[in-house]
C-alpha cells in the first residue's frame, strides 16, 4: 500500500524501495510500529529516498496508516477481503488520499499478478500510463488522435485507454498493464529512439509514430 502510494513521479525503484527503508528506520513492520512512528521519522527516511514528492509523502504514509487503522482495523488485507471482486478493491483504494484511478488499478493488478489474490469479476482496469499509451499507440491498438490541443488529446487518450483495454481483454483489462509498461520502460522510449531490434514486439510491432 505505502509503495503503491508512492509510486507517483520517481523512478518505481525509489517508490518499492520505500517501505525497506522505512522498516529499517522503525525496527520493523508491524503495523502498530509504524502506527507509533513519528512524523520525524518519515521525513528523515523520505527526505534520504530521492523522492520528488518527499514533503508530499511525509502527509500522505501517515495518513494511509491512519486510514487502515480506522477503516480496516489495522489490518491492510482486509481491503481485499475474500470474496471481494476486482472493482471494489480498487474503489477501497481510491478512499485513501493520494491514490486516483492509475495507482487504484495498479494495485489491484499487482495483488492479483504477483500476489496470487485471487479476486472476483468484475476485474480492475488497465492502469493509465504514459509507458502504457505509447506502446498501444505504437503497437496499433488504440489509434491515434489529431488534434491542435496536445493536453486535450493526451486527456482523451486517456480516457480511450481503458476502454480498448477492456475490448481487448474483458475478462481482466489490467492484464495488458505490465506487459505494455515493461515494454514502454526497457525499450519504447519516448526521450530517444526507442530499441525495436531486441524488443520482443518487433516482429508485430507497425511503429506507428515512430521515426
Amino acid at each position: 500500500m505505502l509503495a503503491c502510494i508512492a509510486d507517483r513521479q520517481p523512478k518505481a525503484d525509489i517508490a518499492w524501495g520505500l517501505p525497506h527503508a522505512i522498516r529499517e528506520a522503525a525496527s520493523g513492520f508491524e503495523f502498530d510500529t509504524l502506527r507509533r512512528l513519528p512524523r520525524s521519522e518519515w521525513a528523515s527516511v523520505l527526505a534520504s529516498s530521492g523522492h520528488r514528492l518527499a514533503s508530499e509523502m511525509e502527509r500522505l504514509l501517515p495518513a494511509a496508516i491512519r486510514h487502515i487503522r480506522d477503516t480496516y482495523g489495522g489490518d491492510a488485507s482486509r481491503i481485499w477481503a475474500n470474496g471481494s471482486s476486482g472493482a471494489a478493491v480498487a474503489r477501497r483504494f481510491l478512499a485513501f488520499d493520494g491514490v486516483g484511478p492509475k495507482i487504484a488499478n495498479m494495485a489491484v493488478n499487482i495483488l492479483i499478478r504477483d500476489f496470487d489474490i485471487e479476486l472476483a469479476a468484475p476485474m480492475p482496469d488497465i492502469a493509465v500510463d504514459t509507458h502504457v499509451l505509447r506502446v498501444f499507440e505504437r503497437l496499433g491498438l488504440l489509434d491515434r488522435l489529431e488534434h491542435s490541443q496536445l493536453r486535450s488529446t493526451r486527456d482523451k487518450q486517456g480516457l480511450r485507454l481503458p476502454l480498448r483495454a477492456r475490448e481487448l481483454s474483458p475478462e481482466w483489462p489490467g492484464e495488458l498493464d505490465w506487459p505494455a509498461w515493461f515494454v514502454g520502460r526497457t525499450w519504447c522510449h519516448a526521450g530517444r529512439p526507442p530499441e525495436c531490434d531486441v524488443c520482443y514486439m518487433r516482429s508485430v510491432c507497425p511503429r506507428d509514430g515512430v521515426l
